[in-house]
Order: structure tokens, then C-alpha cells, then sequence
């Protein structure tokens, strides 16, 4: 389980912070001023580090307790960069480039890395209450 939290959360976090600036980039990155969208990126950049921050720590922990901790900890991280293009904003014009390709593509990084997460936890969590009372 140690593993895969530490991929998901490293992969998912790389993701998140490549999307918005090169793989779907936003707006600014393709040519126009910068707008809501690019605080949306700059946001995304902050969560994405974070997640790889999460994945790299992870690596070194041993504890189920821990682990379920850590694995929550990411359910959250990618809960909040699924949320944060509503709460920056983004062009909803469907002309351009974030709309149809920046949001949605950190959307599905997002939730396909919090099912990931969120299934790892509930294991994990499982495991530690069963040993706990056995």
C-alpha cells in the first residue's frame, strides 16, 4: 500500500503540475493575457508540490496509522485541486484553451488520484482497526 500511495500521490501531483503550464496549458500560456485561469495554474503548481511533497514523505513511512493518515491527507489535496477552478475562476468561453482542455484535464487528475486515494485509505483504515482489536 506504501507504494501506491507514493505513486498516485507523485504521479498526481506531477500531473497537476504540468497540465496547466504545459501538457493543457492555460490562456497565458498560449498567447493571451493573463487571466483568472492563470491563477487557477498557480494554483494548481502550489497543490501539486504539495502532493509530491505528500508522495516523497510517504516513501519513508512504515505505521499503518500513518499511512491512513497520509493517504486522507492526499484524498483532501486532490479534493481541493478538483474545487480550485471554481473558486479562481476560469474563461468559460469555449474558445479557449483552458475551458476545453486546462480544467478538465485537472479535473480528471484530480478524481481519478482521489478514487485512487479514497479505496487505499478505506483499505488501509480496515487494516489498522482489525489489527487493533485483534
Amino acid at each position: 500500500m506504501n507504494k501506491i500511495i507514493t505513486f498516485t500521490a507523485l504521479a498526481g501531483g506531477l500531473l497537476l503540475f504540468l497540465v496547466p503550464r504545459y501538457i493543457l496549458p492555460a490562456c497565458e500560456y498560449q498567447g493571451y493575457q493573463p487571466m483568472h485561469c492563470s491563477d487557477t495554474a498557480k494554483a494548481e503548481y502550489l497543490t501539486g508540490a504539495l502532493l509530491m511533497l505528500l508522495g516523497s514523505a510517504t516513501f519513508f513511512l512504515k505505521s499503518t496509522r500513518a499511512l491512513v493518515f497520509s493517504s486522507s491527507a492526499a484524498v483532501v489535496l486532490f479534493a481541493v485541486s478538483f474545487y480550485l477552478p471554481d473558486t479562481f475562476g476560469y474563461c468559460h468561453n469555449s474558445r479557449m484553451p483552458c475551458n476545453y482542455g486546462m480544467v478538465p484535464g485537472i479535473r480528471f487528475v484530480a478524481a481519478g488520484g482521489a478514487l485512487i486515494m479514497f479505496g487505499v485509505a478505506i483499505s488501509l483504515a480496515i487494516k489498522y482497526f482489525k489489527k487493533g482489536k485483534s
